[in-house]
């Protein structure tokens, strides 16, 4: 199995939240564990809105937790294809989710990935493989 962390995913690792980074450590150990260029976009954008002192520890961080994944996964036609077909389908039976979340659903789905998240919004997105480290 492969996963796919979410942004509020990644952020529970920088964040030290002990559960989860024993999780990805354990993953790590045996699995591929990858985020998404979406989720480094926001971790990033996270960071810039952080005051002087704070903003190069963060950017620092990210990069050290992107260093330890397997990879980021950049947005392809075929994601681009997933999107559109989940976007469809979300609003046409009025579930739509965030943009970025129906990004990081669409390269879980297109890359055949378990979505590592903590937001329920997921849940809507029919045949997406999901877990909450959270939880467990």
């Amino acid at each position: 199995m492969a996963y796919l962390l979410d942004t509020t995913t990644a952020s529970y690792v920088m964040d030290g939240n002990t559960a989860v980074a024993r999780r990805l450590s354990s993953a790590l150990e045996s699995q591929s564990v990858y985020t998404s260029v979406i989720t480094e976009g926001e971790l990033l954008a996270g960071a810039l809105r952080m005051g002087r002192s704070r903003r190069q520890e963060i950017l620092e961080e990210v990069n050290l937790l992107l260093a330890d994944l397997t990879d980021v996964i950049p947005v392809t036609r075929g994601v681009a294809s997933s999107y559109a077909q989940l976007r469809r389908d979300l609003e046409g039976r009025g579930r739509t989710i965030g943009v970025s979340d129906l990004w990081i659903a669409a390269i879980a789905l297109a890359n055949e990935l378990t979505l590592v998240a903590h937001d329920k919004d997921f849940q809507r997105v029919e045949g997406l493989a999901l877990e909450d480290w959270l939880q467990s």
